[in-house]
């Protein structure tokens, strides 16, 4: 079993394809360009060509659909590039090609807004998800279906491809249900997609009776819109990192990010964490309960997870029980060579993470060297260290762990370890993400837009390709409500 994924303090990068994100103060200002069909075409096919030159699936051999994936995607950017003329026909013909992939790590993000303003329309009222079905959780529009109606079509299509064709084609992962029920009250936000049809007429179902009406759309102005999605959901808390006592019952670990960055404000709150762990380390292990809480974590690094379980459990004992994968496969490519060697001195004076990086960097440099276009990271000598036959640990807190629908990549780490050490989920659905992992980040050359691309897939990880992971006790209440989700992990402790 590899445990590349563990001991390597992984860079990552949240990769979110904003409309409008504003601009970093130490870049220029990018212009509008002259012909933005001929800014899609170039865009898209310095996409196509950055994964072909550095992303694993191009050479993966379990993957052979991924190149017809990679072709049919840029030929439908091209074809609309014959006829694009606006900032919107370029952004949501690149962002319907990266999310075409169906994998979190592989994207577009960083949009220019070369002078764009994104403005949202709505027809007075937005859905969510009630037993499945949209249902209108906000309206300001009285002649429309009232709170409570539930959508039967529109212009004869099901809801179900409704969301699919006007959320799912640019998000992207829309098999997921966390992502699904998240993203639910967009179905009729119209952000200006000339690529989708916009609902002209519905039919919705209240009190027994089916109503058409007749769509009236309209703009929505964001603060308007925050309120309506707020309505529609309930939306994302970020729990602060800290280590605190509740109820008196025991800890509760709050990791609210694994920021990669050690420098970072984060990072440093990080550390501090740990170090306030590993001095209260016996009086967590000897608690009645142990909670992790990661609510608002979108990923990062994996280091900071294991090394709090390590402190608690034990090196030996998580050794001898965590999860992995039978090797890992790196895309042998001098860009991700490049970049693998531009983390040296990231991680201060850690020998771990350099022999690691060292490792890589030897392996890929062999690979490419032998014209081979992928390189097998498995375990050796030097980072294997067996387990003792019959190891111990002095933790015998009960322990549970807390998400919600936006746990993905190193947070989805951290869920498989605590699982793996007998934690108990509590909350909601994660995310998934896709085998593909280890993301470097490359401008494309008009500068108008940043790819995000994997170098490295995992062989035989037990939790599958998008994969989410269901909470043995689902959490239905507000995100934010910390003293309900104290009081439900109290009575299902009280119920064991």
């Amino acid at each position: 079993m590899s445990r590349s994924s563990i001991l390597a303090p992984l860079v990552a990068v949240a990769l979110l394809a904003l409309p409008g994100a504003a601009i970093a103060e130490d870049k220029p200002v990018i212009p509008a360009p002259a012909d933005w069909g001929r800014a899609l075409a170039e865009d898209a096919r310095a996409f196509h060509d950055l994964i072909a030159d550095s992303h694993p699936g191009p050479v993966d051999p379990e993957n052979p659909g991924f190149n017809a994936l990679l072709e049919a995607g840029l030929a439908t950017a091209l074809e609309r590039a014959k006829t694009a003329d606006s900032y919107d026909d370029w952004f949501f013909a690149l962002q319907i090609y990266a999310a075409s992939f169906d994998d979190g790590h592989l994207s577009l993000f960083d949009y220019q807004p070369m002078g764009h303003d994104f403005r949202s329309r709505w027809p007075g009222f937005l859905t969510g998800l009630h037993d499945g079905a949209p249902t209108v959780m906000f309206t300001r529009d009285a002649s429309g279906p009232p709170l409570g109606a539930r959508l039967i079509d529109c212009d004869g299509r099901k809801p179900d491809a409704l969301a699919a064709e006007l959320i799912g084609g640019t998000a992207g992962r829309w098999t997921i249900k966390s992502r699904r029920t998240s993203m639910a009250g967009q179905l009729f936000v119209d952000r200006g997609n000339p690529y989708v049809r916009r609902p002209q007429r519905c039919v919705f179902e209240a009190d027994g009776k089916a109503t058409a009406y007749d769509l009236a759309w309209r703009d929505l102005p964001d603060a308007l819109r925050d309120e309506a999605l707020a309505a529609t959901r309930s939306p994302r808390f970020t729990t602060p990192i800290e280590l605190r006592e509740f109820a008196g019952k025991g800890f509760w670990i709050g990791l609210g990010s694994f920021q990669p960055s050690a420098a970072s404000e984060q990072g440093q709150k990080l550390t501090a964490l740990q170090a306030a762990v590993e001095t209260r380390a016996d009086d967590i292990r000897a608690a009645p309960v142990v909670v992790f809480d990661l609510r608002g974590n979108n990923g990062g690094s994996s280091s900071w997870i294991y090394g709090l379980v390590r402190t608690l459990w034990g090196e030996a004992w998580v050794q001898s029980r965590q999860p992995g994968s039978d090797r890992v496969d790196w895309r042998a490519s001098p860009a991700n060579l490049a970049q693998i060697s531009s983390y040296h001195g990231m991680f201060g004076d850690n020998p771990e993470a350099e022999g690691w990086l060292t490792r890589i960097e030897t392996g890929l440099s062999g690979a490419i060297a032998k014209g081979q276009p992928l390189w097998a990271q498995t375990d050796d000598e030097s980072d294997a260290g067996a387990a003792p036959a019959d190891p111990r640990t002095a933790m015998t807190a009960r322990v549970y762990f807390i998400t919600d629908y936006g746990c993905a990549s190193a947070c989805l780490d951290a869920v498989d370890v605590l699982k793996a050490l007998g934690a108990v989920h509590v909350g909601q659905e994660t995310s998934g993400d896709a085998v593909y992992m280890e993301i470097r980040t490359q401008p494309l050359p008009g500068g108008r837009v940043t790819a995000g691309i994997p170098m490295k897939v995992y062989r035989g990880r037990p939790r599958g390709n998008n994969e989410t992971v269901v909470p043995a006790h689902e959490w239905t209440g507000a995100l934010a409500d910390t003293a309900g989700l104290e009081a439900l992990i109290i009575a299902v402790d009280t119920g064991r």
